[in-house]
């Protein structure tokens, strides 16, 4: 691998079986839009079949698993917001890693799959959603990130789950994957404890709302991948 391992994530990404475009974004009528609805069971086609092959797989874009699989080390340490496939996924391939899972029946389900597969090295934890909390303080990514209550409203439902790696030391993981609840939330509160180099991954990055990390994250060396239809975003943390 090359210094950046964006480096082998482009390399792999620019493979021509895999998409460049995401098609669902553009207009949503007229010829364009009747095109995209021509082109979507294709698409889809073409992630299901991905995902036949590849079972034990996070629901990512192809290429972006096709990268982590060499990019995960055993000595790696990772967090996942998020949990199921992604979790047998990443445990396998990583020293340890904490799953955060906010719906009780789907933690009751992949802890039974964990234990079957003899999985022991996953904090996995069950957060949650609670009532909203009366916060008199902005969580301190607010601050770090110059944000501001008018630009972007926060989740104080999710307060406890986005804040699930408070125990952990600064600096501590090697990459971070934000695909569950609250996700802006999750990633900004997470970035102190991911080591410089490492890797900080949104699944589903062309949502509206999670604009924002683009904007705060200027100055980070990323890149995109696409299914066709959703996007996966990688940032190099500095």
């Amino acid at each position: 691998m090359t210094n950046s391992p964006l480096e082998s994530l482009k390399e792999i990404d620019g493979k021509w079986y895999y998409f460049h475009k995401n098609f669902k974004k553009g207009e949503k009528k007229g010829l364009a839009y009747l095109k995209f609805r021509i082109q979507r069971p294709l698409i889809k086609f073409h992630s299901k079949v991905y995902n036949f092959f590849n079972p034990k797989t996070p629901w990512l874009c192809p290429s972006a698993i096709e990268f982590l699989k060499i990019f995960l080390q055993k000595e790696m340490n990772g967090v996942e917001f998020g949990s199921g496939r992604s979790t047998y996924f990443f445990a396998s391939r990583s020293k340890f890693v904490v799953s955060v899972e906010h719906h009780k029946g789907w933690h009751s389900k992949v802890t039974k799959q964990l234990l079957k597969e003899g999985i022991t090295n996953v904090d996995y934890k069950l957060i949650e959603k609670e009532a909203a909390k009366d916060i008199k303080s902005t969580p301190a990514f607010y601050a770090d990130f110059n944000i501001n209550e008018e630009s972007f409203s926060y989740r104080s439902d999710y307060y406890n789950y986005f804040n699930a790696l408070s125990e952990y030391e600064n600096d501590f993981f090697d990459y971070i994957l934000i695909d569950g609840r609250a996700r802006p939330e999750s990633l900004f509160t997470s970035i102190p404890k991911l080591k410089s180099g490492g890797l900080l991954i949104l699944d589903n990055s062309e949502r509206k709302r999670y604009s924002i990390v683009f904007d705060k994250l200027q100055q980070w060396e990323t890149h995109n991948c696409t299914s066709g239809l959703t996007d996966t975003t990688f940032w190099v943390k500095p």
